[in-house]
């Protein structure tokens, strides 16, 4: 019987950078597929790890063992999408019943979840780990900060929760330290509080713009404004008007705020929710006229904005009462007023359960927005 060499590449960085999606069975093609992603990008891991199993596949076959090579890839969704797309590669390399057991070789733990996947299809004899060793002039906390940056998965989940935190706490303390100094009428801020709330703003700030690459997301919405002034007269008026609603909103907010509650901050808490209508009133103009723009040259993806209105909305709904529940907790309304606001929390989360329902449901029948009016392909 055959022993099959498995190397996995879970978040397929074959498929992304190099263009090569799995399966790929036998020792050329093997090859060949790690050639392309080690000139793809160098300092990939999978490269090596395909190397390593290429290198498993030698020694075995100078002993005189019956091998074969395999190279499984997922998804960059990485989780039950990737795992599901793997359990159907191995199902299919495996569906001859000619391999007695596997060696699974990898560059990590995150592979090792798709172990027992893999068990459920062939025995595995054992797994090999390639580590690739690093020039120690490389190994530096800067070349790890650089590279981390880069990195859109450690980026996704430990960059941006971490300078949503900063700015938070930055947020935070600027407006304990402004609302203390208008209280007790000291213009004096301690440089301590000072500094570190500066700090905490501009690492806040650093690395959600690293995060979500704000500055080329600016770059694309001042280059698109500018190609929907000459191109498309509407969604460009659209998003004038959406930007004079968030100025009004401001303006109405404010005066509203400042004449309904003498306390400070529970005018900021009134301020706050009701120019959360100002803002999805202008999401909501700026979304029309995408749709009007949409629907004239019958492109696909209105159902698409609507979705968004919809769950947009939902947001509105929590975040409006959640303001005004504050201000119960606070004790600037009262009972009544206290339990709309939880009506208004429980409604928009109501509603954004429906939405993402709905959109799943279309997600998965495609075949149903085909169907639907306006919605065809050009």
């Amino acid at each position: 019987m055959t022993t099959l060499i498995i190397n996995v590449d879970r978040d397929n960085d074959f498929g992304d950078k190099a263009g090569v999606n799995g399966p790929v069975v036998g020792y050329t093609e093997c090859y060949n597929a790690a050639l392309k992603l080690i000139t793809a990008d160098p300092e990939d891991s999978d490269s090596n790890a395909l190397f390593g199993a290429l290198k498993v596949y030698e020694d075995l076959k100078k002993k005189g063992e019956d091998v074969e090579i395999a190279l499984l890839t997922g998804d960059n969704d990485v989780g039950e999408k990737s795992d599901e797309i793997l359990s159907k590669q191995v199902a299919e390399v495996t569906a001859g019943g000619e391999y007695s057991d596997a060696i699974l070789v990898s560059d990590g733990a995150e592979d090792d979840y798709i172990v027992p996947v893999i068990l459920s299809y062939i025995k595995i004899r054992y797994v090999k780990h390639i580590i690739v060793r690093h020039n120690e002039n490389i190994e530096s906390i800067y070349y790890y900060i650089v590279k981390a940056l880069k990195d859109k998965k450690i980026v996704n989940k430990f960059i941006i929760p971490l300078g949503l935190v900063f700015l938070t706490y930055g947020l935070v303390s600027l407006v304990f330290i402004l609302y203390s100094a208008y209280a007790t009428g000291v213009k004096v801020i301690d440089p301590t509080v000072g500094a570190i709330t500066f700090v905490t703003l501009v690492l806040g700030v650093y690395l959600l713009e690293r995060g979500f690459d704000l500055i080329k997301v600016v770059s694309k919405f001042i280059r698109e404004v500018h190609e929907y002034a000459q191109d498309t007269r509407i969604l460009f008026f659209t998003y004038i008007i959406a930007g004079l609603l968030v100025l009004v909103g401001i303006a109405s907010s404010y005066t509203i705020a400042v004449r309904t509650s003498k306390n400070d901050l529970d005018a900021f808490l009134i301020f706050l929710s009701l120019f959360t209508w100002w803002v999805y009133g202008a999401i909501f103009t700026s979304e029309v006229g995408r749709v009007t723009e949409l629907a004239v040259g019958r492109k696909v993806g209105i159902l698409k904005i609507w979705y968004g209105l919809i769950f947009s909305l939902s947001i509105a709904f929590v975040v409006y009462g959640m303001f005004n529940y504050i201000r119960y907790i606070l004790g600037f309304i009262s009972l009544k007023s206290g339990l709309v606001s939880i009506f208004f929390l429980i409604l928009g989360l109501i509603i954004a359960i429906i939405s993402s329902m709905v959109h799943r449901y279309f997600n998965e029948n495609p075949e149903i927005q085909t169907e639907l009016p306006g919605l065809e392909q050009k």
